[in-house]
């Protein structure tokens, strides 16, 4: 099966989860174990989620220095840089797994709902608000009156870069899943099963 191994480490990452929001961590993350990383790495999954400083890859699935690599960008657009680095990891530390993550009250993903609501434009958020507009647009329109359209832009976001890494040829035979992580439970949940 193409995606044995990436499919066995997903399962390993929830299960680090469940040990997470059990507050039973195998990993203490120490000294001892950034200086036993150190010679070298050998990742088995990347995980593609936001800047926000509530999110903490490794906390939450309970990763180990030099089992998880991280890109981040805000409300995890996947511009140049970011697919460049997913691409780094398939193709010269042969990760096979990439977790597009994303994360409830996301600040991103706010402002481009704001943006789009209001037609206004703030230069200082224009390039993010811009790549957010699609999925901030289509959540306020298909949100019913009074409902909080955040949380379907969320969703919506994590789907579209699933799909847009899932159709890049320089990502052939790896395989992208989405996920949710709720700031309040600490829970991670894929997107297709939420």
């Amino acid at each position: 099966m193409e995606h044995h191994e990436a499919a066995k480490t997903l399962v390993e990452l929830l299960e680090g989860n469940g040990r997470f929001v059990a507050g039973e961590p195998r990993y203490k993350r120490d000294i001892t174990a950034a200086r036993e990383a150190a010679p070298g790495q050998t990742p088995s999954a990347v995980v593609f989620t936001c800047i926000d400083s509530r999110v903490t890859a490794e906390s939450v699935f309970d990763r180990d220095f030099g089992q998880l690599l991280v890109v981040r960008t805000a409300g995890h657009v996947p511009d140049r840089a970011a697919v460049g680095s997913l691409e780094f990891s398939a193709a010269e530390l042969g990760v096979s797994l990439v977790v597009v993550l994303g994360h409830e009250r996301c600040g991103a993903i706010d402002a481009a709902l704001n943006a789009v609501a209001d037609d206004t434009h703030d230069p200082r958020t224009g390039y993010l608000v811009e790549q957010l507009w699609q999925p901030a647009s289509q959540a306020l329109s298909e949100t019913p009156e009074g409902e909080d359209p955040a949380s379907h832009a969320l969703r919506l976001q994590v789907r579209r870069t699933v799909a847009d890494l899932s159709r890049r040829e320089s990502l052939e035979g790896v395989l992208v899943v989405g996920a949710v992580y709720d700031l309040d439970t600490g829970r991670v949940t894929l997107v297709d099963e939420d």
